[in-house]
Order: C-alpha cells, then sequence, then structure tokens
C-alpha cells in the first residue's frame, strides 16, 4: 500500500486535489519514456528516457504487460548508464 497518488496521463482536475490530499502525496512526473506504445522499439524507448532525463527528474516506466517488452529492455540499461554517472535512486517517502 502506497500513500503516493500519481494522476494517470499526469492530468488531475484541481478540484480533486484537495480530496487527494487527505489521503495521498501526489507525485507527478517529467519524463515519460512512451514505453506504454506498442509501436515504438526498445530502443526508442531508451532515447526517450536518455534525452530528457536530467538532475531530478522522476522518470515514468510501466509495469504493465503492454509495456513490459520495452520497460525491460530500457530500465536496466537506464539505470546502469545514470548509476555510472553518479546519479541516485531514492525511494520516495510513502511507496
Amino acid at each position: 500500500k502506497s500513500s503516493l497518488f500519481r494522476p494517470p496521463y499526469g492530468r488531475i482536475r484541481p478540484s480533486y486535489i484537495p480530496y487527494l490530499r487527505k489521503d495521498y502525496r501526489i507525485i507527478m512526473w517529467s519524463v515519460i519514456t512512451g514505453d506504454f506504445d506498442r509501436e515504438a522499439s526498445p530502443e526508442k524507448i531508451l532515447d526517450n528516457a536518455f534525452r530528457f532525463t536530467t538532475g531530478g527528474s522522476i522518470v515514468v516506466f510501466h509495469d504493465s504487460l503492454k509495456a513490459a517488452d520495452r520497460m525491460f529492455y530500457a530500465l536496466p540499461r537506464f539505470l546502469e548508464t545514470f548509476s555510472n554517472k553518479g546519479f541516485t535512486f531514492p525511494v520516495l517517502p510513502g511507496s
């Protein structure tokens, strides 16, 4: 169980925010890899992640069957590359 909430598609109605904040910390993302796109190659997903990620980015990789083959290709390479550059991946409080 998590106290974090990521709005689907990165969209949220302002009127929902006060209600959600009662029980959740709302977390937005800054980089969407596109791993959900069945037409995108795993290499394209990795390129998206590399191209748009900077220090402090919150990067979305989906843990779904629809994204699995692209995510399993891109995520380990993404983590290895950025780890080698000195980036860390802390767990967000509440997750």
